[in-house]
């Protein structure tokens, strides 16, 4: 087990250690290479950065801060044999201590807009897209190496004939949206690109309490959340919030359709590849509301917003990775649901 310092990019057989491990599962994590050396490019002034691998059977990215006391691992992937990765992490634990580090946390990808946490069992829908998935020892190596639970997420894949009974009535709805001060605009790929500093920033006030939340440059915001995500947005069901008077952003909902069935070569886009699904379920990715305005019930209309459009457009429905204390949970407690548990993991040195 050799640990190496990564500064540019990674070795060929970091990406050949997780293609074997995948390559008989009916599910794989989404790895653009040039995507993610760009990230590295992006990370390496912030952590110093380590890669400890066999080259064959472990990987595991080491990620430590110029400041704190807790450090990260990434990229984490390793085949079925525990003392292997007991290795891996014993040099990883070692390295944190030389360096001062009290705690380890992981598997996160530097921060909580990358892909982070374990996916604790597979659901019926095998994958949605840009969901964290693992083979399904995972969790047990981690509690085997030390590590408990520090937080909890699900997800929740609803029934068409669940969604219709939440909102029957959709005049009602309509009228009630009527007597806000607000505007409801609909997320295309050319009102991302217009608003997108607006969104950018909305997504910081919305999600910047969150345990864990770490604030990103535009730069690497735009590496993950651009024109191509937007693309694949479903027009339908995505929403801006604004203030009716000022035009500000108060709140979003981001859907899309699940992807993943395709096995796409390209990046998804809604106008080219909607018309392909045979099973169409909608994801609903990203809720939330401007800390000023939460206590008015957007968070509802949000969650409604998307279901006035699903029996035209979907099959079903997966509101995707909300923490288990999230209020957003809420929505779908009356109903019945197939859901599936993720955890993000800690150590104390």
């Amino acid at each position: 087990m050799k640990i190496l310092p990564v500064s540019n990019q990674f070795p060929d057989s970091f990406y050949e250690v997780s293609d074997a491990i995948y390559a008989d599962l009916p599910y794989a994590p989404e790895e653009d290479r040039a995507q993610i050396e760009a990230l590295l490019q992006m990370q390496r002034d912030k952590f110093d950065l380590y890669l400890i691998t066999d080259s064959e059977n472990v990987r595991l990215l080491v990620i430590c801060p110029k400041e704190g006391r807790t450090a990260y691992f990434g990229y984490w992937e390793t085949k079925n044999d525990l003392s292997l990765c007991r290795k891996a992490f014993e040099q990883f634990e070692g390295l944190a201590a030389e360096k001062g580090f009290e705690n380890l946390q992981g598997p996160i990808h530097f921060n909580t807009f990358h892909r982070y946490r374990l996916r604790l069992q597979t659901p019926s829908w095998k994958m949605f897209d840009r969901e964290p998935v693992n083979p399904s020892y995972y969790p047990e190596f981690l509690e085997n190496l030390g590590f408990s639970v520090l937080h909890r997420y699900e997800s929740r894949l609803i029934r068409p004939e669940v969604v219709a009974d939440v909102y029957q009535d959709k005049k009602a709805f309509l009228e009630s949206v009527r007597d806000l001060p607000v505007e409801f605009i609909p997320l295309t790929e050319e009102t991302w690109l217009a608003r997108e500093t607006e969104i950018f920033e909305l997504i910081n006030a919305v999600f910047g309490f969150n345990p864990g939340f770490q604030s990103i440059s535009m730069e690497e915001f735009r590496l993950l959340y651009n024109a191509d995500f937007a693309a694949r947005l479903c027009p339908h069901t995505s929403v801006l919030v604004a203030e009716r008077n000022s035009g500000k952003l108060i709140a979003l909902s981001l859907c899309q359709p699940n992807y993943t069935s395709l096995n796409l070569t390209e990046k998804p886009l809604f106008e080219k590849h909607y018309p392909l699904l045979k099973h169409r379920t909608m994801l609903a990715k990203t809720q939330g509301v401007h800390p000023q305005y939460r206590e008015q019930g957007l968070m509802n209309y949000l969650g409604a917003y998307g279901m006035l459009s699903f029996k035209k457009y979907y099959d079903d429905s997966i509101f995707c990775l909300m923490r288990d204390d999230n209020p957003s949970l809420r929505f779908t407690d009356p109903v019945d649901y197939e859901k599936a548990e993720y955890a993000l993991y800690t150590k104390a040195l």
